[in-house]
């Protein structure tokens, strides 16, 4: 489906420009401010899209399962290209076009969210505990070691990916394969409007990803396992199982958002309590502050910085008309840190009486796999303070991955205060 849409006038090209700018993945929040602050609903030639950026307007769009909907978002992405590159990228259409837990509307969604919930329920990630520290053990205890380590590539990343790929069903030898993919297959995403070589090196990542999830999936067919593929595969809800698409789509979506915002989480967690020593003493003295440190974490550096949807049905938003499948941009990242919502916002404090966010989402789509991306965070900092209570950043060692949607270190050294 190719959807064709007319574009309103951006308001301010200065502002849009910031959009896209090279500061936007090294510090967007200036860019945020000024579009709370002068054009809350935006629309931007840039993004090709309406860009939303206050917490109570991105929580209601969030929520709005009305007039906004998830079900093929990114058929949008691809109407600036030409026939021919369209028909190139017909296996990513396809995939795109395909309904997943995320990717649907009601009634499929509420089928499918049934299906997968089943495998992330609360007595499940409770019994995930052990392995979860078994794995922060083994790799923070080895790194601390050494010295001096790189977080993310030692810590942060391996242990979300190998986490899932068990869950899964997946060999864990296989887990670089599993970073590319959802690097590749996310990468052409982030504003309203893809080009033809980002999107070419999504679809070669998704076909390998396809061929190496066919395989897995008839094999647990034959031969059902205890792992999520085979729970996924053989499951029912209300007589009606997964269709083979449904099913490849799910289990992607499963493996990338499985490990991407666990990793930026847990990253930006380490990286903003070392950035301010004294919430990391308090923290080392009182274990109590771990729980609200993940959320202050979550609410100031949101893994996922923005979610879009398109318009299903033309309405009037915050007095501005949204027409028939145009793009709606929410922006968490911006949404977050709303001085409206909240008092000093542009302030990491662990502190805080109340710590309110919309980084895991808000309404039918909130994130499935939060309970688990909390536990992980949890599990790994309580490992990190016994291993290395002295803990510093090694300075000017840390740098900012180069991801539009997501927002996390690509790099973190640390040391012992002791070194």
């Amino acid at each position: 489906m190719l959807f064709r849409r007319r574009s309103p006038t951006c308001p301010d090209p200065a502002l849009d420009a910031l959009l896209v700018a090279p500061a936007m993945m090294v510090d967007p929040y200036p860019t945020y401010r000024r579009l709370r602050e002068e054009q809350p609903v935006f629309w931007s030639d840039r993004w090709n899209a309406w860009v939303v950026s206050r917490f109570a307007d991105v929580a209601a769009s969030l929520k709005d399962k009305e007039n906004l909907s998830n079900e093929n978002r990114q058929a949008l992405l691809f109407a600036g290209l030409t026939d021919d590159e369209r028909q190139s990228l017909c296996p990513l259409r396809h995939y795109f076009a395909q309904k997943d837990v995320i990717g649907s509307d009601p009634p499929d969604h509420t089928r499918m969210r049934a299906l997968v919930q089943k495998a992330f329920s609360p007595r499940t990630i409770a019994a995930l505990e052990p392995r979860i520290r078994e794995l922060a053990e083994n790799l923070i205890g080895p790194a601390v070691r050494t010295g001096r380590f790189d977080f993310i590539h030692e810590v942060a990343h391996p242990l979300p990916v190998v986490l899932i790929a068990e869950m899964l069903g997946a060999p864990v030898a296989d887990r670089h394969l599993f970073k590319r993919w959802s690097a590749d297959i996310l990468g052409f995403q982030g504003t309203g409007q893809t080009t033809f070589g980002p999107a070419m090196v999504s679809q070669k990542s998704l076909v390998e990803m396809f061929a190496y999830m066919n395989a897995l999936i008839d094999d647990r067919r034959r031969t059902p396992r205890d792992d999520l593929i085979t729970a996924l595969a053989l499951a029912e809800e209300g007589g009606q199982g997964f269709s083979r698409d449904e099913l490849l789509a799910t289990c992607n979506t499963i493996l990338t958002a499985g490990h991407e915002t666990t990793t930026n989480l847990i990253g930006n967690l380490v990286h903003l309590l070392l950035l301010h020593p004294a919430q990391w003493a308090a923290l080392r003295d009182d274990s109590t502050l771990i729980a609200p440190a993940i959320e202050e974490a979550l609410r100031y550096e949101a893994p996922k910085q923005r979610n879009f949807r398109r318009v299903k049905k033309a309405h009037t938003f915050a007095g501005v008309e949204f027409a028939e499948n145009q793009m709606v941009f929410q922006v968490i990242g911006a949404a977050n840190r709303d001085p409206t919502n909240m008092a000093e916002p542009e302030v990491f404090n662990l502190h805080r009486p109340k710590i309110e966010h919309l980084s895991f989402g808000h309404g039918i789509h909130f994130c499935l796999g939060a309970a688990l991306a909390r536990m992980e965070a949890r599990i790994v900092l309580e490992t990190l303070l016994a291993h290395l209570p002295r803990a510093r950043l090694v300075p000017g060692s840390m740098q900012w991955q180069e991801r539009v949607q997501f927002r996390g270190p690509g790099r973190l050294l640390l040391e012992s205060e002791e070194s």
